[in-house]
């Protein structure tokens, strides 16, 4: 071996041995731990059962012919509110008609949301599906919502509700849970399996003039919650083979705590933990089971 292959070789050997001690210094191993600390604070705890609904209005009727005939006169415009009794509609069985014609009236008090038809079309009896108009009445407005059978046992009347329509996503709307149904709707799953699914009702009990019947909404009804109290997420908690919860603060050492109501992200420590201490999570190292009953070393950092 020449004098310039040899200076190669011991280069070659050089960076080897620099990569591999830089890769065994700071690659992370099972006896390295990698910390992050939290505060422990207070705050509001929600307990949330997430589904999808519509608005609906407290009324809605379609106006349709009372016979087959044409329209003659509508007295209303999309916007209109109207009174019981005020005059809809009229329709004659032909559009030479001398005579008076008596007008189809408002069955309640409400206002004219869709307009359907116009004067002298031709309209059969009783056309559900090519109505004239349609009157709302919206002086209240509820969601209708389908509940799967798993968290049906979780929602109660009056519990409260935070709604956000699809098309209006910067609001947010309070409700009300009013109806649960006693039976369920059986629909057809991805695997073709029936999933149980119960008719829920509720009341928007704040809602603006952007709110309207029809639009997709998003619920969040809440069936429990706790104001201004002990929180930690998910990830700081561990679960030993004995049950018992327990937090590994600052210092290392490892503290038996106690929870009480839990969330998606969050859990309610209500004792063996104050205010403005430090706990840490250790990744990569088994100092238990989770809340899950999954070994802590195998968590992932959120």
């Amino acid at each position: 071996m020449n004098f310039f292959n040899k200076k190669i070789f011991f280069l070659v050997l050089i960076l080897f041995g620099v990569g591999f001690y830089t890769y065994k210094w700071f690659a992370p191993s099972r006896e390295k731990t990698q910390e992050q600390t939290i505060v422990i604070s207070r705050g509001d705890l929600l307990q949330r059962v997430t589904i999808a609904g519509n608005i609906e209005a407290l009324k809605t009727t379609l106006v349709t012919a009372p016979y087959d005939g044409y329209v003659q006169k509508i007295f209303v415009k999309i916007g209109d509110k109207v009174k019981s009794g005020d005059p809809l509609v009229s329709v004659s069985q032909t559009l030479q008609v001398t005579e008076n014609v008596y007008p189809i009236r408002a069955p309640f008090p409400g206002t004219i949301v869709q307009v359907l038809r116009t004067e002298g079309e031709f309209i059969k009896q009783g056309d559900t599906n090519n109505y004239i108009l349609r009157l709302d009445d919206m002086s209240k407005l509820f969601v209708q919502a389908d509940v799967p059978e798993i968290d049906i046992v979780k929602i109660k009347k009056g519990q409260e509700a935070i709604i956000k329509a699809s098309p209006i996503l910067d609001r947010s709307y309070k409700g009300v849970v009013r109806e649960i149904s006693l039976a369920s709707n059986q629909q057809a799953s991805a695997n073709n399996r029936s999933q149980a699914e119960y008719r829920v009702k509720l009341e928007v009990t704040a809602f603006d003039e952007l709110l309207k019947p029809g639009m997709s909404t998003i619920l969040d009804i809440i069936p429990d919650k706790r104001m201004d109290v002990l929180v930690l997420p998910h990830e700081y908690i561990n679960k030993n083979d004995k049950g018992d919860y327990t937090v590994t603060m600052k210092d290392g050492s490892v503290r038996k705590i106690e929870i009480g109501l839990q969330n998606e992200t969050m859990v309610e420590v209500t004792g063996g933990l104050k205010e403005g201490e430090v706990v840490r999570q250790i990744d990569f190292i088994g100092l238990g089971k989770d809340l899950n009953g999954v070994p802590s070393g195998r968590r992932k950092r959120h």
